[in-house]
């Protein structure tokens, strides 16, 4: 038998079998197996090593089923479905073959079940009950795992930051080792020996502490693995769950809040699987960022500055105050002194209610939610906004035929999208290509790692567009006007440009070529860079000679959780024309004041033009890559209104300080980097006197009788602005690209990229206590190459200096960099490391030293 299917506009037929399981016949393609099978039809087969994502293993036999003519029991995870096959999945046999295989495992298991932190969703207990055992027949000693330097009496063992291992209660499932190789491409956890002395265990002198490790702990069946996080905390009958989403990521990973009502306090979380966006895995900035919310170190009440010092105060005190000093802003230079700068963390009501404060209490277009990119673009139609609102879907990853990671270290900016692409790895089936100016540990599934020159990205991508006119891959008139527009004009001499080899670009050229579904991502590399629109002309000439829309997609990864919708809702400083119409439409005005993005606020902050700022979750002060710039401007403002959720070097400088509810403490949609609107539902109250964004801009518009700031009409006006096409279309046209040549001192000569460690965002996670047990300080990252260069060895102390600043970190000595090259996280505020960055640098450099006494 065969169904026809549409594939990308190819007819295929794919092949099914028809069965008959427990009396109920079926359709499946073929190369399904009988579990899947029956699971299609809502028979469940009780399994402990299968996973719906991993190779099957057969390693349990819990999946037991009898097939007619066959003569003993089958493993129906292993076992293909046929034409014409007779299963019973409950038949007298199959219940006795799975009773055997549980008393099995219970040979050795300890009962230590009132201990045990998987206690009341354990598999293993919850079949042994199902199956009626009450009994053993064994009577002997059971075996034992402890290792000679133990004392505990559980056997447990710590073998990450966050990870308990109980080898005692492993059944050998090796979900946990089969999901660390495949899905996350981690090898700190393995099977060792074998028989019945097999363990599961850390690698011999290493530690499971990769950016997916939590996972390890979710997909463990029983209490082999643990974790700090909840161990010992609750037992799970006694919480809630509420269904939200990840605010550290832009996928809008779906998560479970495990929260007890009576205590107002959030436990843990877990995977809320959804294929179409995060495949069920979370990465442990998801899993563990929510310790941010029950973080002691929570703002808790409006602070005020008197004399110098700020102290607290009530909410009514606070509003008036802000009142007061805006009134005599606007009296004196009118509101357009008056800017605002807004975290894409923050929920749509959050984002739209500040723009709307801003541009029609205040009169203002002084408004931005990038405050940590430098050299901001001015309007929303240049090519990298063009770019910017491309349509992408995360899941056609999983089946494009070729892929290229441009300009992005995946898993530190985009961790869901990596593990799509390692699907798409895994299916054997995909080329894929890793193009970035240092190496990075996403292309460990790549075909091939093009490595180029630091500020080369536009010359790369005009390289490989020359490699497929140069070998004869594109239409002779269209390699005409391409010719005419770019520089340089030959293969060899972008080559030399970039310092890629011309058979790497010719590689990627005849893979786009011969691609039939093509996804083509940009980075942060591309985002932060100061010359993002020349870098997007490349790419949007790249996309012109291939056709890769029409293949496929392309897109420009948007950042934060909800980038996306600041983009949608207006918040850039002059949003794209048909969204700047429905603005205007639904408020009936329009400020026609100039635009200022970021940039231009701060720098019209130190010419004292801008007299008031309100920023609202975010922090300039740590993450605009220009401490100085910053720290210079909002020293010297007016008046500073500053909310977030901790108190940071920004509140600091601040004249008010307001307290901002965490996204689990009130209702929000937000929208993911493709596109799709999600609800973070709220899972515990407000804690201390914290409020949303839109109450607190409700309450400052409510001080100036601006109304229209009720939710209903919040929402009503969110709908429809939302309903707003904002795709912009492509420019039919070749643009003009040249390499942008940077000076560079002969003194600062090392390439420096600032980052986000693998297990930080921004500047919140560092209150999460997990995550600080992973990476709790600031450090240089770099080869082992340029390490041996200054003499350094891991953990050394290094001045890393630049024409600005100089910060002392430890060294880390990477397993992946190759060239010379240094990294450096922006995530902890005690060592400022935007002070090396300078605003107008399209690459950084910087001089190391080791510090030796």
């Amino acid at each position: 038998m065969a169904e026809s299917l549409k594939d990308n506009n190819l007819l295929v037929d794919i092949p099914t079998v028809t069965l008959s399981i427990d009396s109920q016949s079926l359709t499946v393609t073929k190369g399904t197996t009988v579990l899947e099978a029956a699971r299609s039809i809502g028979i469940n087969i009780p399994t402990f090593c299968w996973h719906p994502k991993l190779k099957s293993v057969g390693a349990c036999r819990m999946c037991y089923v009898e097939v007619e003519k066959m003569g003993k029991l089958q493993v129906s995870c292993m076992l293909e479905a046929m034409d014409g096959m007779v299963v019973h999945t409950d038949s007298d046999q199959v219940r006795q073959g799975r009773k055997a295989v549980i008393e099995f495992i219970l040979l050795n298991h300890p009962l230590d079940c009132p201990t045990c932190d998987k206690g009341g969703e354990c598999d293993l207990q919850n079949l042994t009950f199902a199956h009626g055992f009450d009994d053993s027949r064994f009577d002997f000693r059971k075996n034992r795992f402890i290792d000679d330097d133990m004392t505990t009496t559980f056997d447990d063992k710590k073998i990450g930051p966050e990870i308990i291992l109980n080898r005692n209660r492993c059944i050998l499932c090796y979900k946990c080792v089969r999901a660390n190789k495949e899905i996350f491409g981690e090898y700190d956890l393995g099977a060792y020996e074998r028989g019945n002395i097999t363990e599961i265990n850390c690698a011999p002198g290493d530690q499971v502490d990769n950016p997916f490790s939590g996972n390890l702990v979710e997909i463990c069946p029983v209490g082999a693995l643990t974790n700090n996080d909840w161990r010992y905390k609750i037992r799970v009958w006694l919480t809630k769950t509420t269904p939200s989403i990840c605010n550290f990521t832009s996928s809008g990973t779906n998560i479970n809040f495990y929260k007890e009502d009576h205590k107002n306090h959030i436990f843990r979380v877990t995977s809320r699987p959804n294929d179409s966006i995060d495949d069920g895995w979370l990465p442990d900035i998801t899993r563990y960022g929510y310790q941010i919310i029950n973080s002691p170190d929570r703002l808790k009440t409006p602070l005020i500055k008197k004399e110098g010092k700020q102290v607290e105060a009530t909410w009514t005190e606070a509003i008036d105050y802000i009142s007061k000093r805006c009134n005599d802003i606007k009296e004196k230079l009118g509101g357009v002194c008056i800017g605002g700068l807004v975290s894409p963390h923050m929920d749509n009501k959050s984002l739209y209610s500040f723009s709307k404060m801003i541009r029609t209490t205040f009169k203002s277009n002084n408004i931005d939610f990038r405050g940590d990119y430098r050299m901001l673009p001015d309007v929303p139609d240049s090519s990298f906004g063009v770019l910017r609102s491309q349509p992408f879907n995360i899941s056609d990853i999983d089946s494009s035929d070729v892929i290229i990671s441009f300009g992005s270290d995946m898993i530190r900016e985009h961790p869901n999208e990596y593990l799509r692409i390692r699907k798409a790895y895994n299916k054997e089936s995909a080329k894929i290509y890793s193009i970035t100016p240092y190496s990075v540990k996403n292309a460990d599934v790549a075909n091939l790692e093009l490595i180029y020159n630091p500020g080369t990205e536009e010359t790369v991508i005009n390289g490989i567009c020359l490699a497929a006119i140069e070998e004869g891959l594109t239409d002779n008139p269209l390699a005409k006007d391409y010719l005419k527009k770019v520089t340089p004009t030959s293969l060899r001499e972008a080559s030399k440009i970039c310092s890629v080899d011309e058979d790497a670009l010719k590689s990627v050229a005849h893979s786009l070529v011969t691609g039939r579904k093509i996804t083509f991502l940009a980075g942060e590399l591309v985002t932060r860079s100061r010359e993002r629109d020349n870098i997007s002309d490349s790419i949007l000439n790249l996309n012109k000679l291939f056709s890769i829309s029409n293949k496929g997609q392309i897109a420009i990864l948007s950042r934060y959780a909800n980038s996306k919708g600041a983009e949608k809702l207006g918040l850039l400083p002059e949003p794209a024309k048909q969204i700047k119409e429905k603005l205007k439409s639904l408020w009936g005005e329009y400020s026609e004041c100039p635009p200022n993005n970021t940039d231009s606020m701060i720098a019209l902050i130190k010419k004292e033009e801008i007299k008031g700022l309100f920023i609202f979750g975010s922090n300039p002060m740590m993450l605009y890559p220009d401490y100085e710039f910053v720290k210079a401007a909002l020293e010297k403002i007016d008046f500073l209104v500053v909310a977030d959720m901790f108190e940071s070097a920004t509140t600091e400088l601040a004249d008010v300080v307001l307290p901002v509810a965490s996204w689990a403490e009130y209702n929000g949609d937000y929208i993911n980097l493709e596109g799709v609107l999600q609800t973070a539902n709220q899972a515990i109250k407000p804690l201390y006197q914290s409020k949303p964004v839109y109450e607190i801009c409700q309450m400052i518009n409510k001080k100036f009788e601006n109304n229209g700031f009720d939710e209903k009409t919040l929402e009503k006006e969110i709908s429809e602005i939302l309903d707003v096409e904002s795709i912009l279309a492509f420019d039919n046209e070749f643009k003009e690209v040249a390499p942008i040549e940077e000076e560079n001192s002969t003194k600062f000569t090392i390439p420096m990229y600032i980052i986000d460690d693998p297990h930080h965002s921004g500047h919140l996670t560092e209150k999460s206590q997990s995550l600080i047990y992973f990476s709790g300080e600031a450090y240089i990252e770099m080869s082992q190459q340029l390490a041996d260069k200054y003499e350094i060895s891991d953990g050394d102390s290094v001045r890393v200096e630049t024409e600005v600043g100089k910060v002392i970190v430890p060294a880390k000595i990477s397993e992946i960099l190759e060239n010379s090259v240094v990294l450096i996280p922006r995530n902890f505020p005690s060592t400022p490391v935007t002070s090396l960055f300078m605003r107008k640098k399209r690459v950084d450099r910087v001089k190391l030293t080791k510090v030796t006494d």
